[in-house]
């Protein structure tokens, strides 16, 4: 809506400087949790958002952030990997609360999952790299043989059964994030593998060209998982 920190402030009555920290992601200066959900339930109220649905929101991603930090430790990432994926956890907590509670204000017509449809109809990146191998510019080779080096395909199928956030890595390319609900459906294309980030063990369930592939955790616990 264009409004500005200093028209936030007078509504909510929220210092500026409490708003410039969560602005600048500055979580180590910011008070406690409890204050945090409070200014983001004003900030929502100031621009006519839904202030439940973005206390939800960041509290579940907040609570999945803090997950992964524990359990980062156990994985087999270089460190300079482990906190670079962290930082941008963090800065993603607080970046896609205010972007949720801006897209609400604008379409709160539509609901969570005709959002989430839109997500689904994005075109796969690992698309052009098929493109570009098959380019027959200087290849005498018949058809067949360059079938025959073609690598197979991972499609990778995934069902919400429980309401959980994803973050999935294609081929080692940028992340993309998911919110499911259940019933929701995700098939996704890759060359190489997937390194996904579970925020809930129990809700999805996961196809691998058709073959089920098993979830290590439990309903709500986080888990990162690389396939194959």
């Amino acid at each position: 809506k264009g409004i500005s920190l200093e028209t936030v402030a007078e509504e909510t009555r929220i210092r500026i400087d409490n708003l410039l920290l969560i602005e600048g992601e500055n979580h180590d200066k910011l008070p406690d949790e409890v204050f945090v959900k409070g200014f983001v339930r004003a900030f929502a109220k100031a621009i006519g958002a839904d202030a439940d649905e973005a206390v939800r929101r960041y509290q579940m991603r907040l609570k999945v952030v803090q997950k992964l930090a524990k359990s980062e430790a156990d994985l087999k990432i270089p460190a300079g990997k482990f906190w670079r994926r962290l930082l941008f956890c963090l800065a993603a907590v607080v970046g896609l609360i205010f972007l949720s509670v801006f897209a609400l204000s604008v379409f709160k017509k539509y609901t969570s999952s005709e959002l989430h449809q839109t997500d689904l109809k994005q075109p796969v990146p690992i698309e052009t790299k098929e493109k570009v191998a098959f380019e027959p510019r200087y290849d005498t080779q018949p058809a067949v043989d360059l079938n025959q080096n073609k690598p197979e395909k991972l499609i990778l199928k995934i069902t919400a059964i429980e309401e959980t956030w994803m973050k999935i890595i294609i081929d080692e390319q940028k992340p993309n994030e998911y919110f499911l609900k259940p019933g929701d459906q995700v098939e996704l294309k890759a060359t190489l593998a997937y390194n996904l980030f579970i925020g809930n063990a129990g809700g999805v369930q996961l196809l691998l060209n058709n073959e089920s592939i098993n979830v290590p955790g439990k309903s709500g616990q986080v888990v990162n998982l690389r396939i194959p």
